[in-house]
């Protein structure tokens, strides 16, 4: 593996009651072969917290044990058009923090989406821009899919895969039933399913009663990963055990419904033990 051009990035410090902005200079690593993406997203920390669309300082976490995945760009496809809001909500974390950007796309239904291969192109280009961040480990794609709308996702992250760098991996958040009896996303051209364990809808009792009876998910990939709420107690005291008597680690990605804070990272720690 060889280093080429020096890249700056900017990582927030924390100082007594201030912060700084701090300059860096780290390789930026020739591409490799699409196997590798295997190995990039197993390197992923086991503990990854969710930064969604509001101001968070998690300028104390371990960047050893947590890595964060922050919401980068909103994406809005609204009848042909395609619109988009990069993220300006400040993002504090120590340095060399491993981070995976996330991509929110939702579909604006007052008339119906065209959802062509102009947008896709569009898109694809968007978070093609966002997986070029300083310390990026993998990309994150999250969306809600009616039936009619699966073919478009299924080509659209055809298409990411040609935008990105060879070796960076492909993550989606994905319903539980997407993992279990609707498993569309089985032949989706990712390295990772995260299956949403929180605001299960209609189907929360349904879901919660096959795991209690199989544990695993249908799709093998969403066995290696999983989804939760810090709020969602009662799906994590069912999750959390399952997860720990599976023979392969699973990366926990932790969703918090107001603004993170030390007691709450706290409380990750104590939720998720060794895991």
């Amino acid at each position: 593996m060889q280093a080429r051009l020096g890249l700056k990035i900017f990582t927030w410090l924390a100082l007594g009651a201030s912060f700084y902005v701090v300059a860096q200079t780290i390789p930026t690593l020739a591409k490799e072969p699409p196997e590798e993406r295997a190995t990039a997203i197993s390197k992923l920390p086991n503990k990854i917290l969710w930064a969604w669309k509001r101001a968070e300082d998690l300028s104390t976490i371990d960047p050893h044990k947590f890595g964060v995945a922050y919401l980068a760009c909103h994406v809005f496809i609204d009848g042909d058009k395609v619109k988009w809001e990069t993220r300006n909500q400040p993002l504090k974390i120590p340095p060399h923090t491993v981070v995976v950007p996330t991509i929110r796309i939702d579909i604006v239904r007052r008339e119906k989406p065209v959802l062509s291969e102009q947008q896709i192109e569009k898109i694809a280009w968007h978070i093609g821009k966002a997986a070029s961040v300083p310390n990026a480990a993998a990309i994150q794609i999250d969306f809600d899919a009616l039936e009619t709308e699966r073919g478009f996702y299924r080509s659209l992250l055809r298409h990411i895969k040609k935008t990105i760098p060879s070796t960076m991996p492909i993550s989606i958040t994905a319903l539980a039933s997407w993992c279990l009896f609707d498993n569309w996303i089985a032949d989706l051209p990712i390295d990772e399913s995260v299956p949403m364990m929180f605001s299960l809808g209609r189907d929360r009792d349904k879901v919660l009663l096959y795991l209690q009876k199989h544990h695993d998910f249908i799709d093998e990939r969403a066995n290696r990963s999983l989804g939760l709420s810090l709020e969602d107690t009662g799906v994590n005291e069912l999750m959390i055990p399952i997860a720990r008597k599976r023979k392969i680690p699973v990366r926990v990605y932790v969703f918090t419904r107001t603004a993170w804070t030390e007691k709450k990272i706290r409380a990750v720690n104590s939720l998720l033990g060794k895991l």
